[in-house]
């Protein structure tokens, strides 16, 4: 049965290409890599060590320059892959392709800003949000505007920071007196 007000399109048939399934496997193999070699490996101990209390880390003989240039070394070489899947869109990178970067920060300031775990989830909540909004929100709400779906990442951002200010998996600061 169509919903009043929805594009016949939008009634629950879903094409997903097959190059978008591999981006999304890949991407999912490389964040899983990534906390496995974290959880398991002297190096990711090291850069949570380093992460948590770059001092104690110090004193214990681990060298914060060298985490600290790992570890963006390792931002980069997710950034690289990143450009990667993007690039290979069929019809290269549009216009608001550049709001990209503008979407990552709600999302990881939803997941957690320590956790690679709640950035998945977060990008996850993000992009779910903002589809959903594009589809249904010109037949629901209309007078909101025509490019509403951007603000909704945002929307979220702040609603979740109100609610749970370190994010939805994110440690929650101690204060002790």
């Amino acid at each position: 049965m169509p919903i009043p007000g929805v594009p016949a399109a939008c009634d629950g048939g879903v094409t997903v290409d097959h190059t978008d399934l591999a981006k999304i496997v890949a991407a999912f193999i490389a964040i899983g890599l990534l906390g496995v070699w974290l959880n398991r490996s002297r190096y990711g101990l090291a850069m949570r060590a380093t992460a948590h209390d770059p001092e104690v880390a110090m004193a214990q003989g681990i060298s914060a320059g060298a985490v600290f240039s790992m570890s963006w070394g390792i931002a980069g070489a997710f950034a690289a892959l990143a450009g990667v899947l993007l690039g290979t869109a069929a019809g290269g990178v549009g216009a608001l392709g550049a709001l990209i970067a503008l979407k990552a920060i709600p999302a990881i300031i939803v997941g957690g800003l320590d956790s690679v775990k709640g950035a998945v989830v977060g990008g996850l909540i993000v992009g779910l949000a903002e589809a959903l909004t594009k589809t249904y929100q010109p037949g629901i709400a209309p007078w909101l505007g025509a490019n509403f779906d951007i603000v909704t990442p945002y929307l979220i951002m702040l609603a979740v920071l109100m609610i749970r200010p370190q994010g939805l998996f994110g440690t929650k600061e101690v204060h002790r007196v």
